[in-house]
């Protein structure tokens, strides 16, 4: 299977052979037919049968072995397709293409692409150290993260800011991430000095942004100081207040006072009040629209082991900055964030999570030790999800029937399908409070808390 990325096609059609098994392995139908492949579907038209219209998006794997292409689908049902002849390479790799595309659709969100159409071998080595090769793979420069597509596998998604290290040399672009997976980029030809300068100057760009702002913050801050907290704060990275702290606390209070301009400064000095405020975590997002969104910062805010009523969560806020330290934001305005939907669904809101089992957190009421592992354990989880769905935060708290029944929230259904950690974090999920007035605000808080604490049911959601 060699085929190159010329091949692909939007449509391909060829005679085949079906299989269509339920997930305990029972036949279904099967037959022969004509297999098409068109832009966001595949179908199958039978001779004298039943047709088979499958969404691309429908598709949780792809498999192809001997000639035989497995589909694994989101109904847990497996179609088998064979007897394609000469055309079952190229129709994997037109697929995989499709598909991926759909993935890139759905879990990029809208950013914008500087840089396609880079073909090169990779070389995976995971954090287990399992390694993975791809005789080809695309490379692909967004503004935040680089997309590796191998015509024979999922897309990868490497974000700028967990790159921990990145090399080229000898004609290979190495990069080694802060999760400990290594990516080795070779055969690139005459595209490889240009790939390397435009990664290189991809990842400057977030930097020099990072300082900017940190510089804004504190104006006076020496560079040293200023790259040290940057590194923290890489674009999307939330830190431990406490962590900022120890390098510089000036930039902590310039960071506290850019909040006192904001329209959850109320909220967040009570939800400080019965927080583990040096575990507190902050992080900072350039808007997707760039300048006309401008930055967000947002928090992480466990609670636990201060107050009895309350514990065993973490609340996330996000706010836009003001430009201007004379703005005045009203709710909506601070709160909003861009491509959240409509406004009923919109991004001002607190949301609520259980950092353990509800069950366990009795056993470990006493044990501040081990909650503090927990939580910074949380935090990394929390901000990988983030970053991940480009701080989107509405496949969050949508139920599983509006994701199922609404076609709007297609992509978000996909997601939860493909990101773990977004299944993950679902399941952590308590509730959320629309911010009104600061009172109804702070009654529906304590509520939801006090739910939180008191129910021993995981599966439990906070309503009002």
């Amino acid at each position: 299977m060699n085929t190159l990325h010329k091949t692909m096609a939007t449509t391909m059609t060829s005679s085949c052979s079906f299989l269509l098994r339920n997930d305990a392995g029972s036949e279904l139908t099967k037959g022969e037919g004509e297999l098409k492949l068109e832009d966001e579907k595949l179908i199958i038209l039978p001779k004298f049968g039943e047709v088979i219209s499958l969404s691309l998006a429908d598709i949780t794997e792809i498999l192809p072995r001997d000639y035989i292409l497995d589909l694994i689908l989101s109904s847990r049902e497996i179609l088998s397709v064979f007897d394609l002849g000469y055309k079952f390479a190229d129709f994997v790799v037109n697929l995989f293409h499709l598909r991926n595309e759909i993935i890139l659709k759905y879990l990029l969100l809208n950013e914008s692409i500087k840089k396609s159409g880079i073909w090169g071998s990779l070389t995976l080595i995971d954090a287990s150290g399992t390694a993975i090769q791809f005789e080809r793979c695309e490379i692909r420069l967004y503004e935040t993260s680089m997309v590796l597509m191998p015509t024979m596998g999922e897309p990868i998604r490497i974000h700028y800011s967990n790159i921990a290290q990145a090399e080229s040399k000898d004609y290979t672009l190495s990069i080694t991430t802060e999760l400990g997976e290594k990516f080795t980029i070779s055969r690139l030809g005459k595209e490889f000095d240009s790939t390397s300068r435009d990664l290189s100057a991809a990842i400057n760009q977030l930097d020099v942004q990072s300082q900017s702002i940190i510089k804004d913050l504190v104006p006076l801050a020496d560079s040293t100081i200023v790259r040290a907290v940057s590194r923290l704060l890489k674009e999307g990275k939330a830190a431990k207040k406490m962590d900022i702290e120890s390098i510089s606390p000036e930039v902590s209070r310039a960071l506290e006072k850019k909040l006192e301009q904001t329209s959850i400064w109320m909220e967040y000095q009570y939800l400080k009040s019965i927080a583990r405020e040096e575990k507190i975590a902050i992080g900072m997002k350039r808007g997707l629209m760039g300048d006309l969104t401008g930055n967000y910062l947002w928090l992480l805010i466990p609670i636990y082991g201060k107050d009895p009523r309350f514990g065993n969560a973490i609340v996330l806020e996000a706010v836009r900055l003001p430009s201007d330290p004379n703005e005045k934001q009203s709710q909506e305005e601070g709160m909003r964030l861009e491509g959240e939907g409509d406004k009923a669904t919109a991004g001002n809101a607190t949301y609520v999570f259980r950092i353990v089992g509800r069950k366990d957190i009795a056993g470990l009421a006493g044990n501040e030790k081990e909650l503090d592992v927990r939580i910074d354990s949380i935090i990394s989880r929390i901000n990988q999800l983030m970053l991940d769905i480009n701080f989107r935060r509405e496949p969050i708290f949508l139920s599983d029937e509006l994701l199922k029944t609404e076609p709007k929230y297609a992509r978000y259904k996909y997601a939860t399908q493909k990101i773990r950690s977004l299944k993950d974090l679902r399941e952590l999920f308590v509730g959320r409070i629309i911010h009104s007035s600061f009172e109804q605000w702070k009654a529906d808080i304590e509520n939801l808390l006090s739910f939180n604490r008191s129910t021993n049911d995981d599966n439990a959601k906070w309503e009002k």
